[in-house]
């Protein structure tokens, strides 16, 4: 389960490579955090991204209304929601089986 928190530059965290993600760090690594308001993206203890608070929330298509923190506990809930099951059905199957056929008669 991923947690998404905004970065406020007080909190330690560990790089996937499992190097040490201090604040400082991290500000060296993605100097915008400091300009505009940023989300981690957290595994654990491990910092696995570090993305810019509005794109994310356009990427998710999070309501501009929503405050900072409604935002976040809505991207999280569409982050963590189980993967929707786009199998195709046994009858798109066989109809893709036949044009194939069909295509390779010709």
């Amino acid at each position: 389960m991923l947690k998404l928190v905004l970065f406020d530059g007080s909190t330690t965290y560990m790089f996937p490579n499992g190097e040490i993600a201090t604040p400082a760090k991290i500000r060296d690594q993605f100097p915008a955090v400091d300009v505009f308001p940023h989300v981690l993206e957290i595994n654990g203890h491990v910092c696995q991204a570090v993305q810019e608070f509005a794109a994310m929330r356009n990427f998710h298509g999070i309501n501009a209304a929503l405050d900072e923190v409604a935002a976040l506990a809505a991207m999280e809930a569409k982050v963590n929601a189980p993967a929707q099951d786009n199998e195709p059905s046994a009858e798109e199957r066989i109809a893709a089986a036949l044009e194939f056929q069909n295509l390779m008669s010709l």
